[in-house]
Parts: C-alpha cells; structure tokens; sequence
C-alpha cells in the first residue's frame, strides 16, 4: 500500500470518527431540547389542572351554600314564629358552618387563578354576605323577606358569572 493510500484510509477515518461525534452531540442536544420541552408541558398541564381543581372546588363549596340559601323560603312560609324562627336559626348556622370550606376555596382561589375568576370569586363572596345579612333581617323582621330573595338571586347570579369568568379565562390560556 502506497502512502496516499494511507492517507486517504486516515483521512476517511477521521472524518467518520468527527462524523460521528458531531451526530453524537447533536443527538444529544435534541434530546435535552425534547426533554425540556416535554417538562414544560407537563407542568403547565399540572398548573392548569390545579387551577381547575381549585375553580370546581369553589363552585362545589359556593353551590353548597346556595343549596342552603334556596331552602330557607320554604322556612319563611312557616306561620308559627318561633318555630319560623328556630328553624332560620338552625339554617344559619348551617351556614356558618359551610363558610369556613367556602372561605378556604376562596384563598385557594386568590393563590391560584387568573384575575377575571379572582374577581368574580369575590363577587361570590360579596354576594353571600348581603344574603346572609338579609337571613338575620329576616329572622328578625319577616317582612324583609323580599330584600333575601333578591340577595340569594344576586348570590346565584354571581356563581354563574364565576363560571362564566373560568371558562372565559381558560379558552384566553
């Protein structure tokens, strides 16, 4: 074998070898790229999940403390007043009792959604406190008992709104 020969053969042998070192190394760099792609969505697939654990859980707290306020009018209807008032007194602190669930799912809430649903998660919670103050009106004077209806209208009127803001908010993300 003649020197060129030789030569050609290391020539070749080295342009495999940086060949393959560059393949090597760009295959590496696309699989970092990949894996870090990958981590992104997954978290941001988690952020959005969260955020949406929490908005249902809220709706779930909020709906609860509906379910109680719809079923006071069917008390107030009740023409023995201290039996009227007993059982008013007993839904209230049936309400006072779901108000701490419904308060946590409220911080919940401030910590982890966009602004919009921040918001009408406070309307919610506006709204729940005119319709209790409305209650103890109404335990005290049954003719108050229009501004309460008017007050759990506003109170579920302002949890649609909230859903509303949700899915406003997701379809914007």
């Amino acid at each position: 074998m003649d020197n060129s020969a030789l030569w050609v053969a290391l020539l070749t042998a080295v342009t495999a070898v940086v060949a393959s070192w560059v393949t090597s190394r760009g295959n590496a760099q696309a699989a970092r790229v990949q894996a870090q792609a990958a981590a992104e969505a997954a978290s941001i697939a988690r952020e959005r999940e969260a955020r949406r654990a929490t908005q249902l859980d809220f709706i779930q707290q909020a709906n609860e403390m509906g379910v109680l306020y719809r079923r006071i009018p069917k008390y107030l209807r009740v023409e023995n007043e201290e039996a009227r008032r007993a059982s008013l007194a007993e839904l209230r602190d049936q309400l006072r009792d779901s108000y701490g669930p419904f308060l946590r799912a409220l911080a919940v809430v401030s910590l982890e959604c966009h602004p919009e649903p921040i918001a009408a998660a406070n309307a919610v919670h506006a709204a729940s406190g005119e319709a209790y103050l409305r209650l103890t009106a109404v335990e005290e004077d049954i003719r108050a008992a229009e501004g309460f209806r008017h007050a759990v209208d506003a109170y579920q009127a302002s949890i649609d709104s909230f859903i509303e803001a949700v899915r406003q908010a997701q379809s914007e993300s």
